[in-house]
């Protein structure tokens, strides 16, 4: 399937009725990337958990503010970009809670990288934050950065 790099944006309020608007965008374009329909709810579930914390964390719940959702469709792999323009994260103290911990919630981040096989946070003053979220085609070894670099999705 060539897709040709294809890209679909989103902007949305960061008021969490939206969410299931995007959801639903992305469980189509997980399907339109031929993933199994296991795999689109596990990518749409990354995609959800991700809004939920640029929601809470990023606009300590303002729903006025805007995500934007871009969606890219490369040849082997589905991209989705989330662009909030809210309070930065410091990437260092951006982690997966100890699974030993019993309570509820701070399993956002454990999900994310559990699904996605990349993960790529990088932070500007002109161009606000963007949480890359990948996924690939075919078996892909999976890592999470936290760079400054292109867009395109290469396999490492």
């Amino acid at each position: 399937m060539n897709h040709n790099q294809n890209t679909i944006t989103l902007t949305v309020s960061s008021d969490p009725r939206y969410l299931k608007l995007v959801r639903s965008v992305i469980l189509q374009a997980g399907m339109l990337m031929n993933f199994t329909e296991k795999i689109c709810r596990d990518i749409t579930l990354a995609a959800d958990e991700a809004m939920t914390n640029i929601i809470k964390h990023s606009y300590k719940n303002d729903y006025e503010r805007q995500i934007i959702v871009t969606i890219t469709f490369h040849d082997r792999c589905l991209e989705i970009a989330l662009r909030d323009f809210g309070e930065k994260a410091d990437p260092s103290t951006i982690k997966p809670r100890d699974l030993s911990e019993v309570k509820p919630g701070g399993l956002g981040v454990f999900f994310i990288k559990k699904i996605m096989d990349d993960v790529e946070y990088d932070s500007s003053p002109e161009h606000g934050t963007i949480l890359r979220l990948k996924k690939y085609v075919e078996p892909h070894t999976q890592h999470s950065t936290f760079k400054n670099e292109g867009d395109e999705c290469t396999s490492t």
